[in-house]
């Protein structure tokens, strides 16, 4: 059965928030600039705001705290899109932190599902669940992951995977991984469309946009999220004119 629910073509993710290790050099310096100066991620989630993009990939801790500040200052109700490891009484917390925004997605994190423990992602699902949330699964091995959601008919309806030009984190190897999303019967939000700032912006979304319709991107200041977001709008648009 195909469950491919409508999805926001384009999510600000907030890798670059807690300065997570794919930036290599950059990742102390994203970290001292947001995670410790929480003030600099509300006002990152405000400008997207501004910009049009209201819909989040959403991580724990601090950024949580950020997003409902900002959605609290400028009335915005954003989508959510939120990936964890959590579980059981901790994952039940999380989510209750989260019930103001009213998270549209919650996703299994890759930790977790790229095991292939059946047991531990239902356990999971089965809370999430219980809150009213789409459920999902991330992934950092979509060549293997992917089919084995799909061999097990995991109770999913969107899956976040890597998706990017070169190849970048899409294991265990781009062919397979290319192949297993675009046989997927489930929603695909890309992840690491820019290979961790490998890739420009605009060649980086009009290969995304070839095989999903919806990605999440992190950006590091107002600058980039403007130009970051006129590439990913304008190749977007050419996609669907295709």
């Amino acid at each position: 059965m195909k469950r491919k629910p409508t999805l926001p073509p384009l999510l600000l993710g907030c890798s670059p928030l807690i300065g997570a290790g794919q930036f290599a050099r950059k990742s102390a310096e994203y970290y001292a600039k947001f995670y410790l100066q929480p003030e600099n991620m509300v006002r990152l989630f405000e400008r997207s705001f501004e910009l049009g993009v209201k819909a989040v990939q959403l991580l724990h801790d601090k950024p949580i705290d950020a997003l409902l500040e900002a959605s609290r200052r400028t009335g915005v109700k954003p989508y959510v899109v939120y990936s964890t490891e959590f579980f059981g009484a901790m994952l039940q917390e999380a989510l209750g932190k989260l019930k103001p925004l009213g998270p549209q997605i919650v996703a299994v994190h890759a930790e977790v599902a790229d095991r292939h423990d059946w047991s531990k992602v239902m356990e999971r699902l089965r809370i999430i669940k219980e809150f009213d949330a789409t459920p999902g699964v991330a992934t950092h091995k979509p060549g293997v992951t992917i089919p084995w959601i799909e061999k097990k008919d995991l109770p999913v309806d969107v899956i976040l995977a890597p998706l990017n030009k070169i190849g970048y984190g899409m294991e265990p190897d781009f062919q397979q991984s290319l192949r297993a999303i675009e046989e997927c019967s489930r929603g695909i939000i890309a992840i690491k469309p820019l290979a961790a700032g490998r890739l420009r912006a605009t060649e980086a979304f009009e290969f995304v946009y070839k095989y999903v319709r919806s990605a999440a991107v992190g950006v590091a200041s107002e600058d980039e999220m403007t130009q970051t977001y006129e590439a990913a709008r304008n190749a977007y648009a050419e996609s669907r004119r295709e």
